[in-house]
């Protein structure tokens, strides 16, 4: 056994030891490219797993101690804590996030299709009936005042500071939750996103119908970029991890559940930035009586910020296990 086990693993081990050896300078795993540092953390798990086999099954010591000794130099690179102090977070927001978003960019999107066929639906329901935003969570008064051309939002602008950071907190309080229920994959996602996905294609079909398209988008389109953006973010974050329990591929669940949840995460802490400018703009910027065209001009700038920030360079002599 141990001579058959060792044939096929050591190829692995040689790896480890390769990358364990290039890491050990000053600069740690940053000496590392990114497809290097994935790698060291697959040879990583691999070892770990074949030095749990090894202590089970072969009766060779000096195999245990090698295998010990090399999880025991890998788990030490790649877990030790660094005092880089706000370095650390402005590596993390400006290098890794947009990295790690790049990288799950799928479940992302699925989270924004869930969301789009949903209000794609009630758009088309409420646009044939005018009763059915009562069933897609649009108050009554809600649709009176869409009839009646009345600025409701308005009212945001008197208590503006209260007002951005009540609007922080909610938001921040439906990612979580989308993130939370995503984690049951699809289903969960559909669940928690379908209120918000029915009221806002109700809404968006009541005001075309009624005149008040470019009123109320002057109002949601400045903080819409990026509120939007963070929510199915999280939402991906969420199907991250249950995809991870549902289809975990070539590794164990557990494997899955650990990668795959370092980089949820990740995904999650990056969207507080977002929405936390989201609230600013919808509690100070939004509610103002100004040309719509300015409001329009803050929701072209954050979205081409936006997109530039996540699509920049990944920086090449730095990643993240």
């Amino acid at each position: 056994m141990a001579e058959n086990f060792i044939e096929k693993r050591k190829a692995n081990w040689k790896r480890l030891e390769e990358l364990i050896d290039q890491a050990r300078t000053v600069r740690g795993l940053r000496q590392l490219s990114t497809e290097e540092v994935r790698e060291l953390g697959r040879s990583y798990r691999r070892a770990a797993s074949d030095l749990a086999i090894a202590r089970v099954e072969s009766r060779d010591q000096r195999l245990v101690n090698y295998l010990n000794n090399l999880v025991i130099r890998a788990h030490g690179l790649i877990y030790r804590v660094e005092n880089k102090g706000l370095r650390a977070i402005f590596d993390f927001y400006w290098y890794d996030f947009p990295a790690v978003f790049r990288r799950t960019f799928r479940y992302t999107l699925a989270t924004f299709l869930i969301f789009a066929a949903i209000s794609v639906c009630s758009f088309v329901a409420t646009w044939r009936n005018d009763d059915f935003a009562d069933f897609a969570y649009v108050s009554p008064q809600t649709v009176f005042q869409i009839k009646a051309h009345q600025r409701w939002w308005e009212s945001l602008n008197k208590e503006a500071p209260v007002g951005a950071a009540a609007i922080m907190a909610n938001n921040i309080g439906v990612s979580l939750k989308v993130f939370a229920f995503s984690i049951v994959p699809v289903l969960g996602t559909i669940d928690v996103l379908r209120p918000s996905a029915l009221q806002f294609g109700a809404i968006n079909a009541l005001i075309l119908k009624y005149g008040m398209t470019r009123t109320l988008w002057s109002f949601v389109i400045g903080h819409g970029v990026l509120e939007f953006s963070a929510i199915f973010i999280a939402g991906g974050a969420g199907l991250l991890i249950g995809m991870a329990l549902l289809v975990p591929g070539e590794r164990t669940r557990r494997e899955a559940l650990i990668e795959r949840g370092a980089l949820a995460i990740r995904l999650l802490v990056g969207c507080i930035p977002l929405l936390v400018i989201a609230g600013c703009i919808e509690g100070f910027i939004s509610p103002l009586p100004v040309h719509q065209a300015y409001k329009f001009g803050v929701a072209g700038a954050t979205a081409i910020g936006l997109i530039a920030y996540l699509l920049k360079a990944e920086r090449q002599d730095s990643a993240t296990p």
